[in-house]
């Protein structure tokens, strides 16, 4: 009997430490879950709101620098989204292609990374109705860049000033591209910011026109 005592009792012992580090093996696939999903909140937080500066070099082939088709486009990429240079002095952006639905519009120059969710609905959409003017001729949609009217031509919202007398060109307000999903639609759809699943502020920081080139320094983060 009592050999049979110290078997129960053995056995009891053994249960209980299986139990206890099957706990403990519980806990710790827990807690690395919990540092996992840690990780990644932190490093989406970063990639979100990390800025990248660069410029882009458009070249205009031939004269005279008023003429939008006399300046050829330069492709570039702003995190996600291929975009590409254009019009005069290169100080038009658009996204390249759209084959991922990227939509493009203005907003107050002050906005930052932080709170998309709340100042995305005064984004101004260059698609909605009323925005989009004539120019460029070749597709006045889902592009910015001067804004109103200038030497007869009229490019609808866009977030630069231009001095015609002294050349001096000035961003007064941010550029937002944005990524929404769906079907039916094309670079021509006025689609809502506040649905986008991917989106980028562009702060223009410098148009440098030359006799027969122009730089653009710009600073991107994405925001969405």
């Amino acid at each position: 009997m009592k050999k049979i005592i110290l078997s129960l009792i053995a056995l009891a012992a053994i249960s209980i430490t299986s139990c206890s580090s099957d706990d403990q093996t519980a806990d710790s696939q827990s807690l690395a879950k919990e540092q996992q999903v840690s990780n990644k909140t932190k490093k989406n937080a970063l990639a979100l709101c990390s800025s990248t500066s660069t410029s882009v070099l458009v070249n205009r082939w031939q004269a005279p620098s008023s003429v939008d088709a006399n300046w050829t486009p330069v492709a570039a990429a702003i995190g996600g989204v291929n975009v590409q240079w254009e019009g005069i002095y290169g100080g038009s952006v658009r996204p390249a292609g759209n084959t991922d639905h990227w939509y493009v519009g203005t907003v107050d120059l002050n906005q930052t990374c932080a709170d998309y969710d709340l100042w995305s609905g005064s984004i101004v959409v260059k698609n909605a109705s009323g925005n989009v003017g004539t120019a460029p001729a070749s597709d006045p949609y889902n592009v910015v860049g001067y804004n109103g009217s200038i030497s007869g031509s009229s490019y609808g919202i866009g977030y630069y000033s231009y001095n015609i007398t002294t050349h001096v060109m000035t961003p007064t307000r941010a550029i937002v591209i944005w990524k929404v999903t769906g079907t039916g639609l094309n670079s021509q759809s006025a689609t809502d910011p506040a649905t986008a699943t991917e989106a980028y502020l562009v702060k223009v920081t410098g148009i440098a026109p030359g006799a027969s080139s122009s730089t653009i320094s710009y600073t991107w983060t994405q925001v969405k």
